[in-house]
């Protein structure tokens, strides 16, 4: 009977009907009660009249009495049963109810980014970062571990300027060309972080959480970048503390180097291909340019006077990018070079890197400074201190 009458008040219109059906069967049965026990009533006088000459009427009595109690017997168990009844549907629509609540708004803030403004929730709490370094490395600063990344498909490192126990139990949702919708999908974010590389996509993405897109170029300083992340996720203060720490090491750096600040030159190129081309960047753009020249280190006047974003240049001009120390940098190499060539200074042996004053003085060296945020900021600084500074 419990199970029947859950049933039928599964559907809450049908809650009510079940109320009035219970009034009127226990109507019913009062009625059928009182029309049984004048029944009974009745027989028993006749019955009683015909037998009370014979002594019997005690046994038409204790019979009066049976069917008595089996009419309050089955009166109480319909009861029971209209009670249990009442009960689970009492509980059922206590769930229903429960379950139709709606909760409690969740905070927002509205902020703006590459396509204009998207309200997020103010303490987001899921967050897919669809980048692997200029936008994770402040995230991860920050104290913020995010549910989904995505990876640098054929570099260097996976996650450039992060060491690997930083994104260690971190999902990836693909590569950084590759990005997969139905992993992001799957993980149920509340905000999206992303780069304008991804403009197309921004409509999907947006209809699976809110998303907030960055673009490069209006926000190219790692510095800026930095605070900007910490006020989508609500971190400033952490940010203000991070950038404090940073302005410490650069100072304590500045010290160390005392005079070479005015006597020394650094370089700072990109090797690609078979080695024969290399790639220089305008400094201001990139983080260890700005690391560079928060230091007061001196690049040569080639560099510096640099305008455009990316110079791509033959092999046979770097010697107009020769410095006291060259950083090369070799993510960029063929895959096919480097299977041939796993030495990590391998292109030393072109006849042309022989000409220049920071190979003569055993001053190359190897260095993976493509960063963008405060955990690759520190690995810069830790570099400068190694090669500059000479000390740990």
């Amino acid at each position: 009977m419990w199970t029947t009458c859950q049933i039928l008040a599964r559907e809450r219109p049908f809650f009510a009907m079940i109320k009035k059906l219970r009034s009127a069967i226990i109507l019913f049965l009062l009625v059928v009660k009182i029309i049984f026990r004048s029944f009974l009533a009745q027989v028993f006088r006749v019955v009683h009249s015909v037998l009370s000459s014979l002594r019997i009427a005690w046994r038409t009595q204790t019979i009066l009495s049976r069917y008595n109690f089996l009419l309050i017997f089955l009166t109480t168990v319909a009861i029971l049963v209209i009670v249990g009844c009442n009960s689970g549907t009492t509980e059922i629509e206590a769930k229903h109810t429960s379950s139709t609540v709606v909760q409690s708004p969740v905070e927002t803030k509205v902020v703006t980014h590459a396509l204009g403004e998207v309200e997020i929730p103010a303490n987001p709490k899921r967050i897919v970062v669809l980048d692997e370094s200029l936008l994770l490395d402040p995230v991860l600063a920050l104290g913020v571990e995010p549910i989904g990344v995505i990876s640098c498909q054929g570099c260097e490192e996976n996650f450039r300027g992060i060491p690997d126990e930083l994104v260690t139990g971190i999902p990836r949702v693909g590569s950084l060309g590759e990005p997969s919708l139905e992993k992001v999908i799957a993980l149920k974010p509340d905000l999206i972080l992303v780069r304008t590389w991804f403009k197309d996509s921004y409509d999907l993405l947006s209809k699976i959480a809110p998303t907030v897109m960055s673009d490069f170029f209006s926000m190219y300083d790692f510095k800026e970048r930095l605070r900007y992340m910490a006020q989508v996720l609500g971190k400033s203060d952490r940010a203000e503390e991070l950038l404090t720490q940073y302005q410490n090491r650069i100072q304590q750096l500045r010290q160390q180097l005392g005079n070479q600040l005015e006597t020394k030159t650094i370089s700072v190129i990109y090797l690609t291909g078979s080695a024969d081309v290399f790639y220089t960047y305008n400094p201001d753009f990139l983080a260890y340019g700005q690391i560079i020249n928060d230091v007061g280190l001196k690049l040569p006047l080639v560099q510096q006077n640099q305008k455009e974003w990316e110079l791509t240049l033959s092999i046979e001009v770097l010697p107009e990018y020769d410095a006291d120390v060259l950083f090369v940098m070799t993510e960029h190499l063929s895959t096919k070079f480097k299977e041939a060539n796993p030495e990590p200074l391998s292109f030393l042996k072109q006849p042309i890197w022989s000409q220049l004053k920071a190979v003569q003085n055993n001053q190359v060296h190897k260095v993976n400074w493509t960063v963008g945020g405060p955990i690759g900021a520190n690995r810069v600084i830790d570099d400068l201190y190694k090669y500059l500074v000479k000390t740990p």
